[in-house]
């Protein structure tokens, strides 16, 4: 660790790069401590007195999880909407078609969304790879989830 104890970016993006099923669960378990412990120290560090790289791997964690919270809002609208109409089997049961607009608009925004978090994190740093690579992933997450969705409505209305 360097900067007061703070987790190097090469040993972040080592614990990144090795599959969790490389690692046995002590090692998982105390990467997510030590994880949750640099984040802290990062949030409580003054800007000033973080070197130039430590400052930047906080910024692009921010926008990382920025990214993934609003991703994930939005994935639990979509499945929200999706339960919601698969529950409304007798009466007023929209169509199929409106199920699947239901669904492409909660997409389309979560992907919007996500979007400009993306653009603004590559804006305000230099190197934002890992937050568009992690931005781009829960996005990828919530258009799977979404369409299955979309399919599981589809499936109970037919």
């Amino acid at each position: 660790m360097s900067d007061s104890m703070r987790k190097g970016l090469g040993e972040q993006a080592q614990e990144k790069l090795t599959p969790d099923s490389q690692k046995s669960t002590a090692e998982q378990g105390t990467e997510k401590l030590t994880s949750m412990g640099d984040k802290a120290a990062g949030a409580v560090q003054p800007g000033d007195s973080k070197s130039t790289t430590q400052e930047l791997g906080d910024k692009a964690r921010s926008g990382a999880d920025s990214t993934q919270n609003t991703a994930g809002s939005y994935l639990n609208q979509a499945s929200d909407k999706a339960s919601e109409l698969t529950n409304k089997s007798s009466g007023s049961m929209p169509s199929a078609g409106e199920a699947q607009d239901t669904g492409k608009t909660y997409l389309n925004q979560a992907s919007d969304k996500a979007s400009d978090l993306t653009n603004k994190a590559s804006q305000s740093m230099p190197s934002t790879g890992q937050a568009q690579d992690t931005g781009k992933t829960y996005l990828d997450q919530a258009s799977e989830m979404a369409s299955n969705a979309a399919k599981t409505v589809s499936d109970t209305l037919s």
